[in-house]
């Protein structure tokens, strides 16, 4: 009877781990979400080699291009929050050697039929967003600040960036993320100061005529970012497609250390991220809690329940269940060995736990091979 028990034990963890398996793999990567970036930057949007194909970063996108910058990021990851972010001589929103580029805003999240005016102001080392409600700039909904340690300079590109990771293996299922930007405006002005100085840059799109606006714009891929000229607005279609879906606008001059700008952001539909779920549709937490865990688990209760039983077919079955967790594992190590540098360390202490505890049942189910074949 024991051995029955320990079998069905061992034959629920193979099931386990199969499905376990399957769900992580049609899974996706939560850092690979449909996203909208609006900003300043020191390079154009075809500066960048290192994404390009062949480049290091060609799996995690242009974000990862080293520049000077400001930006504001809107997602469907996650809770969706929008977040403002800086970088000096990093990625798009790394900040620098010695500090975090972003922060989220407390309260305004990313959803379908936003209208946003969004002001971004720099002064110095110290940025600021506010986000409001209406054109006037008077009725403030949400806020975020950064002390920067370090000053971004050379700003003279105004960016928007699509979310341009490496797409999943099942195609664009980052989700969706579309909308427009209009009134763009900046000016030279501090925080302190209470009138803005004269305009360095102001668009409505009014005058334009095409995708590109007679050319003033550059598009990296006019189906994903363009200027809607009947419309009179740039609209973005955002999914993570694997392309550089950047545009910039050159500004005449490279902007001085302080300065506001201000924006239109509408958000017309969105499909959040699956957020780590597979084919079956659950949470990840839930995917460990149901399947990992028990997948882990179970051998050790049928190897204690057997422990005086020798049984060749049982011990193959605890190998066999160790083993699968051990090609999951591996299938799993070339991803943390690509993203090393911003893995959290959980995952690391996580990944080594589990393959001790495979190979632990691989000796185990081995050792009970082998005292039924000393019995023999």
């Amino acid at each position: 009877m024991k051995l029955k028990i320990a079998i069905i034990l061992v034959g629920i963890s193979l099931f386990f781990s199969i499905l376990y398996g399957a769900d992580k793999i049609t899974s996706e990567n939560p850092s690979d979400a449909a996203s909208i970036k609006i900003g300043l930057s020191s390079i154009d949007s075809s500066s960048c080699k290192i994404c390009s194909e062949g480049g290091i970063f060609y799996d995690s996108g242009c974000k990862r291009c080293i520049q000077d910058g400001v930006v504001l990021t809107a997602h469907v990851a996650n809770d969706r929050f929008y977040k403002l972010g800086w970088s000096n001589d990093d990625g798009m929103y790394y900040g620098d050697e010695m500090c975090e580029g972003s922060k989220n805003f407390p309260n305004a999240n990313t959803n379908e039929n936003d209208t946003y005016w969004i002001e971004i102001i720099k002064d110095g080392l110290k940025l600021k967003s506010n986000i409001y409600t209406d054109a006037n700039f008077s009725n403030l909904y949400d806020s975020t600040s950064i002390t920067m340690c370090s000053n971004p300079t050379n700003l003279q590109y105004v960016r928007v960036s699509n979310e341009d990771g490496k797409r999943n293996h099942s195609g664009e299922n980052g989700g969706k993320l579309f909308g427009y930007i209009d009134d763009i405006k900046i000016y030279n002005k501090k925080i302190s100061s209470k009138n803005y100085d004269n305009d360095i840059f102001s668009t409505t799109f009014d005058e334009c005529v095409n995708k590109s606006c007679n050319n003033k714009w550059f598009l990296q891929n006019s189906e994903r970012i363009f200027v809607e000229s009947q419309k009179q607005h740039l609209q973005f279609l955002s999914a993570v497609t694997g392309t550089n879906d950047y545009a910039h606008f050159t500004l005449d001059t490279i902007l001085p250390d302080s300065w506001t700008m201000r924006f239109k952001l509408y958000v017309d539909n969105l499909e959040p991220h699956p957020g780590g779920k597979g084919f079956l549709g659950i949470e990840p937490t839930d995917r460990q809690l149901i399947f990992g865990i028990p997948s882990l688990v179970l051998p050790f209760i049928s190897y204690m329940i057997s422990r005086e039983i020798s049984s060749k077919f049982l011990g193959s079955l605890i190998v066999v269940s160790g083993i699968i967790i051990l090609i999951g594992i591996t299938i799993n190590l070339g991803s943390l060995i690509q993203n090393l540098d911003s893995i959290d360390i959980t995952h690391i202490i996580k990944f080594t736990i589990i393959i001790i505890i495979a190979t632990f049942l691989i000796i185990l189910g081995s050792w009970k091979i082998k005292k039924y074949t000393i019995r023999r």
